[in-house]
């Protein structure tokens, strides 16, 4: 998972998970409802 468990997003709007970075750029909005309020998904292990 590595870099791209870093960008994870939770969106503020509908609440389904998306990544902020795709293959050929950058994603500022929700894929599904276009809502650019989120939260950040912290994936952390628990040692």
């Amino acid at each position: 998972m590595g870099k791209l468990s870093r960008n994870l997003r939770i969106c503020g709007g509908c609440g389904i998970v998306y990544t902020s970075v795709s293959f050929e750029k950058y994603i500022d909005e929700c894929p599904i409802c276009k809502s650019k309020r989120y939260e950040k998904l912290v994936v952390g292990s628990s040692k």
